[in-house]
C-alpha cells in the first residue's frame, strides 16, 4: 500500500511538472527549457507504467469468467496505448539523432503534450471502468 501511495504522489508530481516545462517552452524558448521538458517525459512514462502496475494488482481475480474479461481488457487497453506513446517518444528520439534540434520545435512539444494528455486519459478511462465493473460484478456476487 505504501509502495501504491508513492508511485501515486510520484505521479501527481510528474504531472504538475510536465505542464510547467510545457509552458516554460512556450515562455522563454531556451535550450534548458527544452531539456527540461524531454528529461521528464520519460519519467512521466515511467511513474505511469508503475502506476498502471499497482493498479492491476488492486483488479479482482476471481474464476468467474467476466473478471477475466474486466482484467484481459483493462490490460490489453493500457499496454496497447502505453506502447504506442512510447513509440511515438522513441521516434521522436530517433529522428532527432539524424536531424539535430528536431526535439527543440516549440510544434513538436505542444503536439506531443497533446499526445501526452490523450494517453493519459485512455489509462484513466481504463481504469475507472475496470474498477466500475470490478465493483459492479462485486455486488452481483454477493
Amino acid at each position: 500500500m505504501r509502495k501504491s501511495n508513492l508511485f501515486k504522489n510520484l505521479l501527481i508530481l510528474s504531472n504538475i511538472i510536465v505542464p510547467i516545462f510545457t509552458i516554460l517552452v512556450l515562455i522563454f524558448n531556451t535550450k534548458l527549457t527544452y531539456s527540461l521538458y524531454w528529461i521528464s517525459i520519460p519519467a512521466l512514462i515511467f511513474f505511469m507504467v508503475a502506476f498502471i502496475r499497482e493498479v492491476d494488482k488492486g483488479i479482482v481475480d476471481s474464476d468467474l469468467d467476466e473478471s477475466k474479461n474486466i482484467k484481459r481488457a483493462y490490460n490489453d487497453s493500457t499496454t496497447i496505448s502505453t506502447v504506442f506513446y512510447a513509440l511515438i517518444y522513441l521516434g521522436i528520439e530517433f529522428v532527432d539523432m539524424i536531424n539535430s534540434n528536431l526535439r527543440n520545435n516549440v510544434y513538436l512539444i505542444c503536439g506531443f503534450y497533446a499526445i501526452t494528455l490523450f494517453y493519459e486519459l485512455i489509462i484513466y478511462l481504463s481504469i475507472r471502468n475496470a474498477l466500475k465493473e470490478t465493483s459492479k460484478l462485486l455486488n452481483e456476487k454477493k
